[in-house]
């Protein structure tokens, strides 16, 4: 039943569910953020340094990022599809889109992973 949805008999299914697994994933880090926040409080600059520091946690925090990045990707571009009609002016819009969202993942990697 859910592999016959899957399939390209219904192309929509397989956006959709992604766009609800990715804000699925987002909701639990912003609940795993909070409490973490709730329990650890840090008001200075060395504890927000130290509370970003375990690996576990920047791992995290990158896996969100690129669930934030395909959660939008998915999103905007059915705003475009539905609102920009003209077929060059929306491909050159979601040329930019992607090539924003690459240099978002791009910084979130950096920023998380390397440093």
């Amino acid at each position: 039943m859910v592999i016959d949805l899957l399939t390209k008999r219904y192309p929509g299914m397989r956006a959709w569910l992604m766009q609800r697994l990715t804000a699925f994933a987002m909701a639990a880090y912003s609940i795993m953020l909070l409490v973490r926040i709730i329990i650890l409080q840090p008001a200075v600059y060395e504890e927000w340094l130290s509370f970003f520091q375990p690996i576990w946690f920047r791992i995290a925090s990158w896996l969100f990022w690129i669930c934030l990045s395909v959660h939008a990707w998915l999103g905007v571009r059915d705003v475009f599809k539905d609102y920009v009609p003209d077929y060059d002016i929306r491909v050159v819009l979601l040329k930019l889109l992607a090539t924003l969202l690459w240099a978002y993942i791009a910084w979130a990697s950096w920023l998380f992973l390397v440093r």
